[in-house]
């Protein structure tokens, strides 16, 4: 390369590291209504930071968490612990709480029916596996943003066009309410 031609690039460079830092990124959930699901069994500071992200990084205009209590998994905590122990989590915040079982299910439709405008759907990346397993394209296509939470050191695999990684910190990742259920017996 010539003298000039490296002079080129290093202004297109810092041309580029300039534009980066001075426009901010865009949250692909801005202003979107974000729900989050989970066992909450118990919650961890993972939870914590999760909505917390979910608050400050997404830009929301809400967040609802929704704590799950199905037939078919062994839960440790009874429901009504899981919501105390998850109003403290989110004591001084504006999230809404709800509680969905297997004949009151905080689905689409039922969402749909309480939220006007676009709705981001927010899970872990084993729940994001699963629902891809379970569910065609098209149903997680009616939400307008997926947010998953990556897990451990693997890289999640996205498969929707509407998915997208929310910023975790790598502490964050290795905490899960089984290792604490097992650590605290």
């Amino acid at each position: 390369m010539t003298k000039r031609q490296y002079t080129i690039f290093f202004v297109l460079v810092a041309i580029g590291i300039c534009a980066y830092y001075a426009y901010p990124r865009q949250s692909p959930a801005r202003g979107m209504t974000g729900v989050y699901w989970g066992a909450f069994d118990p919650p961890t500071v993972a939870h914590q930071e999760i909505i917390s992200i979910a608050l400050k990084e997404l830009k929301l205009k809400k967040l609802i968490v929704v704590v799950n209590n199905h037939k078919y998994k062994n839960y440790r905590d009874s429901l009504e612990r899981r919501l105390d122990l998850m109003r403290k989590v989110i004591s001084g915040t504006d999230v809404e709480l709800l509680w969905q079982d297997d004949e009151q299910k905080v689905d689409y439709a039922f969402l749909r029916s309480r939220i006007q405008g676009p709705i981001c759907s927010i899970a872990g990346y084993d729940a994001y596996r699963s629902w891809i397993q379970h569910s065609s394209p098209e149903e997680r296509k009616r939400y307008d943003a997926i947010a998953v939470i990556p897990r451990g050191d693997e890289t999640p695999l996205l498969y929707d066009e509407n998915a997208f990684l929310l910023p975790i910190k790598e502490e964050y990742r290795h905490v899960s309410s089984t290792k604490v259920r097992a650590a605290t017996g």
